[in-house]
């Protein structure tokens, strides 16, 4: 449960996100910041994640400061976990000296107590790549398990295929064809399919078969 209770508005958008990884709504306090979560439920490596996790503290000018970070990350191999913080460009070049002296002491307590620390911004985001990630992740709500389950049936043992050749695999009927859509992106997902993510998704977008 986040530590923080979210404001009402912070660059324009605040909201809840449905996580996979999670199995639960997080909330977000900027787009930025769901462009994080976003990036977070593509990454393979990464286990689960929670929102403002906790309440740490800096110094500045004599005073105790606290502060709550955006993002602590979990990963399935041997690497530590990982705080993110989510800043605008902008807002990391006008802030140079005062988000320097913030986060030299965070980043010290961090790493003295097994967490590492990461500085987030749009320019950690390829375009594309966020284009198809807002795409496939409006499938993220599949309710039909059967359905799936019948995707992954008709693709065991191969290896890759076009987006269209998979649809071909059912039918050449659009209508029919349009109703797969949904699961095959699913299973993107939830890794048993796997996609170039940079690359702009079209019907000749190849999948790689995860067996």
């Amino acid at each position: 449960m986040p530590v923080r209770k979210p404001p009402k508005n912070f660059r324009s958008l605040t909201g809840a996100f449905y996580s996979l990884k999670n199995k639960k709504s997080i909330f977000f306090e900027s787009k930025l910041e769901r462009d994080l979560f976003l990036t977070l439920e593509f990454d393979s490596t990464v286990y689960k994640y929670e929102e403002q996790p906790m309440r740490l503290s800096y110094e500045k000018d004599g005073r105790t400061y606290r502060y709550t970070p955006d993002c602590l990350v979990y990963y399935i191999n041997d690497r530590l976990p990982c705080i993110f913080e989510a800043k605008y460009s902008d807002e990391i070049k006008e802030k140079k000296v005062f988000l320097k002296q913030k986060f030299e002491q965070i980043e010290k307590y961090l790493y003295e107590n097994d967490f590492e620390f990461k500085l987030f911004s749009e320019l950690d985001i390829d375009s594309i790549a966020l284009e198809n990630m807002n795409f496939i992740y409006n499938f993220v709500m599949i309710k039909n398990k059967n359905k799936v389950q019948d995707v992954i049936n008709k693709l065991s043992g191969l290896e890759a295929l076009s987006y269209q050749e998979i649809l071909d695999l059912y039918t050449d009927n659009k209508y029919t064809q349009a109703e797969y859509i949904p699961y095959i992106w699913y299973l993107v997902l939830i890794g048993k399919l796997e996609v170039d993510l940079t690359k702009k998704i079209s019907k000749k977008t190849i999948l790689r078969i995860i067996n």
